[in-house]
Formats: structure tokens, C-alpha cells, sequence
């Protein structure tokens, strides 16, 4: 029996995950993220044995840490989802340094160096499930630094299906748009970012189903939403235009 190994496992994206794969027979669920009391929560709930890991990804400590957890135990994982995720709204001369780093250390860093510690131990039909973003297609205006590490996302995924194709693992793209989380409602209220940003929102169990049935059906991208469909392939086609729409949104 596998485990899955689950990041940002305490609230939104990553708690459905780990509710969506309590039935799917795994030995145990690794929840990873900052939040260990909230992970218990939900652990209480699952009929699955779940791993309570406490881990702040934007550490390079506490990365280490959890990459030699897995060296150690060499377990055998059958899921590898990286839900963890970090965005700040601000223009390249407000946003704090601070802020800039740990989107780069937790949307990039911690993708890559948790991937890297899972692989060898993942075998044919082991899946690698991480969150893009709409934002990965479209140059975001007011949003760039979380935009830019989507697309490096995009791209790793991209390169990473080749290399891992001979061991038979699959690698999926979630790209969702605006997901209903508490987060819209802090940036409208608080950071002064326009409710038309927010155009179009798509709930996070909705996004998890699709993603675990494209996933089943050896998909390399999924999108949850006609309409966020819609900006990605706009985006593809005419990027210019569909930079100049979202920038539209803050006038």
C-alpha cells in the first residue's frame, strides 16, 4: 500500500484533497503545512491514517527537514500533491522583499525540492499533483511576482512529464482561476484590490474532483470553469490582449 503526501493540507485546495483521497485505499495521508491543529482537525475526520508533518515550506530549514524525513523512510508514494501556495497582490516598488521571497520559496522552491526528494521513491502509476494557476498564462498586472512563479510551474511540469514518462509517473497541471476562499474577501476589504478582479470563481471541492478525474484519466492539464477555459486559451492565442483586459480591471 502507498502513501499520498500532501502539502498546504490544512484549509482550502489541499484539506479537499486529503478528503477526496481518503477513499482510495492508501496506507496513510502525510498532511504537510504550518497549521498542525488544524490538520488535526481534519485528520479526525478521515477514516484513512494520516501523518501529521508541521512544515513552513517558505523555511529552507524546515524544507530540509522534510525532504530527509522522506530519505529516511523511503516510502512508497503513490500521490505527491503540492497544493501549498502563496500569493500577494503589490506593485514591484510596494511589496515588501519579504513577501516576493516566500512566494518564490514556497510556490517554486519548495515544488521542486519536494518533488526532487519524491521521485525515487515513486513507482509506475504514482502520480505528481500540483497547483498552477490561471496566472501562469496571463502577464497580471498588480499580481506579477505570483503570476511569474505559476509560470515557472508551467514550465517545470511541462519539462518534468518528459522525464519522469520512462518511470510511469504521471504529472498533472491543476490551473484553476479565482478559487472562493477567505483570501478574495481579505484583498477586496483590506488591500484595496477591485471586486472585478474577481470575476469569476470557481468553488475548491470542484476544482479537486476534476483534478483527481483528469489525473485517473492520464490527463497533462486541468482547468475547473468554462469561463477561466476561456482566459487560458485567450491568453495562449493573444497574451498582449489578455494583459491589457486584466489590467482594464484596476482603472
Amino acid at each position: 500500500m502507498s502513501i499520498a503526501i500532501v502539502t498546504g493540507a490544512s484549509s482550502g485546495i489541499g484539506a479537499d484533497f486529503c478528503k477526496e483521497l481518503d477513499d482510495r485505499g492508501l496506507e496513510c495521508i502525510w498532511m504537510v503545512s504550518r497549521n498542525a491543529s488544524r490538520m488535526g482537525s481534519l485528520a479526525d475526520g478521515l477514516s484513512t491514517p494520516v501523518r501529521i508533518v508541521p512544515c513552513d515550506l517558505a523555511s529552507v530549514a524546515d524544507r530540509d527537514s522534510l525532504r530527509a524525513l522522506i530519505s529516511e523512510e523511503a516510502p512508497d508514494i503513490g500521490y505527491l500533491v503540492n497544493c501549498a501556495g502563496l500569493g500577494r497582490f503589490g506593485d514591484p516598488v510596494g511589496m515588501p522583499v519579504e513577501d516576493a521571497r516566500a512566494m518564490i520559496d514556497v510556490n517554486i522552491s519548495a515544488v521542486v525540492e519536494l518533488t526532487s526528494a519524491c521521485i525515487p521513491f515513486m513507482r509506475p502509476g504514482s502520480r505528481i499533483i500540483t497547483l498552477c494557476s490561471e496566472a501562469a498564462y496571463v502577464s497580471t498586472y498588480n499580481l506579477n511576482v505570483y503570476a511569474s512563479t505559476k509560470s515557472f510551474i508551467r514550465s517545470y511540469l511541462d519539462a518534468l512529464r518528459l522525464e519522469v514518462e520512462d518511470r510511469g509517473i504521471g504529472v498533472l497541471e491543476v490551473s484553476p482561476g479565482w478559487v472562493d476562499t477567505p483570501f478574495i474577501g481579505d484583498c477586496i476589504d483590506n488591500h484595496d484590490v477591485p471586486v472585478k478582479v474577481f470575476g469569476h470563481k470557481v468553488q475548491s471541492i470542484d476544482v479537486v474532483r476534476k483534478a483527481l478525474k483528469d489525473s485517473d484519466s492520464g490527463r497533462r492539464r486541468s482547468v475547473c470553469g468554462f469561463q477561466t477555459r476561456m482566459v487560458i486559451a485567450l491568453a495562449s492565442h493573444l497574451p498582449g490582449f489578455a494583459a491589457r483586459i486584466w489590467r482594464g480591471y484596476w482603472k
